[in-house]
């Protein structure tokens, strides 16, 4: 697999998209979630005096930004950016298919489950890069902005980051299906946009109406709801479904698409 990757790496590192794009999520996350954290932080300490009002907009509005809530705003300041590299990861496998890289890796002795598995090791790449700058976010952050550490536990909603890495591997394995099913690089990125902000969003709508449960198991739906807007109050929360529920509905729908694609790969004509 290593060598599978360092392959894969060759092909990357001189590509200046892969690069603008790359270094756009690991750029704009860590600048945006720093300058929400400090004009939100000088907003909350409005809220020190020991009023009535004040004690209850606290409670309302916990800070996301400050230990332990600190790692669930980080996730999903994370998951608002990943798109980035989703539409990264289908460019370069679209590109494959465009300028027949993926025929010559077959040509010059590389299986078919072998071009699988290269990509996959790109995708966990991916995950494992993005997760340590959400990791990362969360850290500083937290360290600028709790006003007593010594009062909380550090890492005890770090589980909100593993929730990061299962939710942006769901969304490259959708993508890694979109591209090997559209091919080209245009249309597979407004496909992979149109479903992640418009149908998976109304697709969500229908199927919670009326308070039902059975949005939060579209395949999406089923990552995104294990770190919801850390902005909005909990009271307001209508899910119902566990988190270890979720997880479970998102290794389903990951291992059947995995297993589809491929077989898709394995019968596919790679001369189109």
């Amino acid at each position: 697999m290593l060598q599978l990757f360092k392959t894969e790496w060759l092909k990357i590192k001189n590509y200046r998209t892969f690069w603008i794009l790359f270094g756009s999520f690991f750029t704009f996350l860590p600048f945006t979630f720093l300058m929400t954290a400090s004009r939100f932080m000088r907003q909350f300490s409005q809220f020190e005096d020991k009023s009535i009002e004040a004690a209850m907009l606290k409670r309302l509005f916990s800070s996301p930004f400050i230990f332990p809530n600190v790692w669930h705003g980080a996730a999903w300041f994370g998951g608002m950016f990943f798109i980035i590299i989703g539409m990264l990861f289908i460019m370069l496998i679209t590109n494959e298919v465009q300028y027949k890289t993926h025929r010559q890796n077959i040509i010059d002795g590389w299986s078919r489950m072998d071009y699988i598995k290269a990509k996959i090791t790109l995708l966990l790449f991916f995950v494992a890069t993005s997760t340590l700058m959400v990791f990362f976010c969360g850290l500083v952050c937290g360290l600028l902005y709790t006003p007593n550490r010594s009062s909380v536990s550090i890492f005890e909603n770090m589980h909100y980051v593993g929730y990061y890495a299962v939710m942006a591997t769901l969304y490259l394995v959708i993508a890694f299906l979109i591209a090997l099913l559209i091919k080209r690089t245009g249309l597979a990125i407004i496909l992979y946009f149109g479903y992640v902000f418009i149908i998976d969003n109304l697709l969500w709508l229908a199927l919670t109406f009326r308070k039902s449960q059975a949005g939060y198991f579209l395949p999406l739906e089923s990552t995104d709801s294990l770190v919801p807007n850390p902005f909005k109050p909990g009271m307001v929360e209508t899910r119902t479904v566990s988190d270890g529920t979720l997880l479970i509905t998102a290794a389903i729908y990951g291992a059947l698409m995995m297993y589809w694609m491929v077989r898709y790969y394995q019968r596919t004509d790679l001369r189109t």
